[in-house]
């Protein structure tokens, strides 16, 4: 069966997308403990603490916002893989059946028997 897309590579694709999120999302994880554990630290300089944790925070929340769309896109797209796949499979059936509709019913127009009396 010939596709306008290629369905294979196309999932393929997803699932290494997918495994690049689950590496993000998990060195967001280690960021947010590195950033706790640094911040603890600084605790008693309270200008620095402040600064450190207001620059880390937007970092590790994009992070986490980042993965959170990257994942909904590959639902989505897991989705119209599978309608298009869906869909195909229907099309076809649906022109295998005209088709053999068409073959079981004689053409007059058909070069053989165009010009034929009928009886």
């Amino acid at each position: 069966m010939s596709y306008s897309v290629d369905p294979p590579q196309l999932i393929g694709l997803g699932e290494r997308m997918r495994r690049s999120f689950d590496d993000l999302d998990e060195a967001a994880r280690g960021l947010r403990r590195a950033a706790d554990a640094a911040a603890l630290g600084l605790v008693r300089a309270l200008p620095a603490h402040g600064a450190f944790v207001e620059l880390t925070a937007g970092r590790i929340d994009l992070a986490h916002r980042i993965v959170a769309r990257g994942r909904a896109v590959l639902s989505a797209l897991q989705t119209v893989v599978l309608a298009y796949l869906t869909a195909d499979e229907e099309m076809a059936g649906a022109a295998e059946v005209a088709a053999s509709r068409a073959a079981a019913v004689t053409n007059p127009f058909d070069p053989i028997v165009f010009g034929r009396r009928r009886l």
